[in-house]
């Protein structure tokens, strides 16, 4: 339901295109071609915040496939920062994935209120993938 009109057509595409060849890159079990992929994602992402074209889209992509778990803290929480510069940006996605992080890094008690906004977000826009995620990582907090 990630509504995409604030997102210029060729920064979604060129985005789109880097993560479909990564997740396939993985699922071939390729780690060369995964992390030459991830590595082509970052060097894009620093090109266009270099040239002052950062976008939320582009910092959550970056951060979902950042392999550094405190860089990725950084870059979610970065991505919610710049979505509040576009209002049909949605923000739910971002803050349950930091939360993951948050909680990945031992960090639950500032995971939670990330967690509880971001699914309270996906409610609201009824997104019950994101929605039954958030439940999930819930539940691993409290056991």
């Amino acid at each position: 339901m990630q509504i995409i009109s604030s997102i210029p057509a060729e920064l979604y595409n060129r985005v789109r295109e880097l993560v479909w060849a990564i997740v396939k890159a993985s699922e071939a079990d390729d780690e060369i071609l995964n992390l030459s992929l991830c590595q082509t994602l970052r060097e894009f992402y620093d090109e266009q915040v270099g040239l002052g074209r950062s976008h939320p889209f582009l910092t959550e992509a970056m951060a979902d496939f950042t392999n550094d778990p405190i860089e990725a803290v950084r870059l979610y929480h970065l991505s919610i920062v710049e979505a509040s510069e576009f209002p049909d940006e949605l923000t739910y996605t971002k803050k349950i994935s930091l939360a993951r992080a948050l909680v990945e890094l031992g960090r639950p008690s500032e995971a939670e209120a990330y967690l509880r906004d971001g699914r309270t977000e996906a409610v609201r826009f009824g997104d019950t993938f994101w929605i039954s995620d958030a439940d999930e990582l819930l539940r691993r907090m409290v056991t």
